[in-house]
């Protein structure tokens, strides 16, 4: 694939991702801030508690827009100031309204794809007694022997095990999947292709391209990354003075996790 047309995203995609991220959000001030904003009231007005998931779906929905945003004006840039000029001209609403539509369609389709691994996940639990056990068990006393809590956390592990296994497994390989299959629907441009790219997830066609050297050197890089990010956006959060600092890392963490799972479907041929 050579969606992209600046050639460093082969060659170094990942340092290339996070200079168009910083490019994003330096090239128009006026722009960042403005959308910044937009996603500081969003979420303020999520603890209004009756419209509370209307403005978490649309500040989402928007998160999402951005990345679509971004990998567009990448698309059509064949060097880094191209972009930088390509941003400067650019509006806030083009920004956070051109690309709702497959936006809107990931959105749906990775709640769909949520919500079929949750539905996995308790029928294992039901499967392998967990329902039936929790019917019937009966918590240890307060003055239980530690051989009598020990029995009682065994059955609810001996239970759980599968449930609990399938989670964790499926959790760090969809993690590891999501560069590849994320780049591939930020090419979309429709509602349903962007819906149908979130089930790429269980193609073999993106699994094998998943397993080469290349992909793994950069699916573990970015997930550190967004580990080193996320635990200063945790920071910025729990203080509502940084708030604004956070959202400020949570757009430049969408513009750089965009340019990376672009880059890395870029970069695949077997898909």
């Amino acid at each position: 694939m050579k969606l992209l047309t600046d050639p460093d995203f082969r060659t170094a995609p990942l340092a290339t991702a996070m200079a168009y991220s910083q490019a994003a959000i330096t090239a128009n001030w006026k722009n960042t801030l403005i959308v910044a904003l937009v996603l500081v009231v969003l979420s303020l007005l999520e603890f209004i508690p009756i419209v509370a998931i209307v403005f978490s779906l649309l500040q989402t929905i928007i998160l999402y827009a951005l990345g679509y945003w971004f990998v567009d004006r990448a698309k059509r840039s064949d060097t880094l100031s191209a972009f930088r000029e390509s941003v400067k001209n650019d509006t806030p609403t083009g920004m956070m309204w051109e690309f709702a539509a497959p936006a809107t369609g990931f959105y749906v389709g990775f709640f769909i794809f949520s919500l079929i691994m949750i539905l996995i996940t308790i029928g294992l639990f039901w499967l392998s007694g967990g329902f039936a056990m929790m019917a019937t068990i009966q918590p240890p006393a307060a003055n239980a022997s530690p051989e009598q809590v020990y029995a009682f956390y065994g059955q609810i592990l001996g239970t759980s095990t599968p449930a609990v296994l399938f989670v964790l497994i499926t959790s760090l390989f969809f993690s590891y999947l999501w560069p590849l299959v994320y780049g591939y629907a930020l090419f979309q441009r429709s509602f349903g292709d962007a819906f149908n790219a979130v089930f790429m997830f269980f193609s073999t066609r993106f699994w094998r391209a998943a397993f080469t050297w290349k992909y793994l050197k950069l699916a573990t890089l970015w997930m550190l990354a967004v580990f080193a990010v996320g635990i200063l956006m945790g920071i910025t959060f729990a203080t509502i003075f940084l708030i604004p600092l956070g959202i400020l890392l949570l757009m430049w963490l969408i513009y750089f996790t965009a340019g990376a799972s672009a880059a890395a479907y870029n970069q695949t041929d077997a898909v």
